[in-house]
């Protein structure tokens, strides 16, 4: 799937989460950040992310990260 926006990056964490039964206080405590921080990158605030971040959530997640320049 091609992620190119906040709102995309946001979408596919939920959905993912939900796919693999995680709560949001879940994958919280597996990277280190709050539920409501959860909660807001989920809601489409994904922009102000870290990279690190976007790994511990794909590593949490069991997701594949290819950066693509364009």
């Amino acid at each position: 799937m091609l992620v190119a926006t906040a709102t995309d990056w946001s979408n596919v964490v939920r959905d993912r989460r939900l796919d693999l039964g995680m709560s949001q206080s879940a994958l919280g405590a597996k990277i280190g950040m709050s539920r409501q921080w959860v909660v807001r990158f989920e809601n489409g605030n994904a922009a102000v992310a870290t990279i690190d971040h976007v790994t511990r959530i794909a590593d949490a997640l069991d997701l594949e990260i290819d950066v693509v320049g364009v």
